[in-house]
């Protein structure tokens, strides 16, 4: 009788560790990407014109506003005042969405 007791025992726990194993695998799919702060946010699109744009060093960070989507933040940029340059002083708007994509923002004229 024990052995038998046993035996349903490990059965039930293991047919409760594969359902386990089977609910986190579909909630997978619906996992949802934790919001950055603008701190984080500043960072991504700082190292995304470091990688992009060196040209644009140095530079500030100016505003950090979320965007109108609420799906990320924009971070605009501008460089320091150089009356040799031209311009003499650039601004760059980059786009980080929560989940991690970066973008730089540009338009036309």
């Amino acid at each position: 009788m024990r052995l038998s007791n046993s035996r349903t025992a490990l059965v039930v726990a293991a047919a409760m560790v594969v359902s386990g194993l089977a609910g986190c695998a579909s909630d997978m799919s619906s996992r949802t990407n934790a919001i950055l702060t603008d701190r984080e946010a500043a960072r991504l699109a700082e190292l995304h014109l470091d990688d992009t744009a060196p040209e644009s060093n140095p530079r500030d960070i100016v505003s950090i506003d979320k965007s109108y989507e609420g799906k990320g933040h924009i971070v605009a940029f501008q460089s320091f005042f150089d009356e040799t340059q031209h311009p003499p002083k650039m601004s760059r708007l980059v786009r980080v969405d929560h989940d991690g994509d970066v973008h730089e923002l540009t338009f036309k004229d």
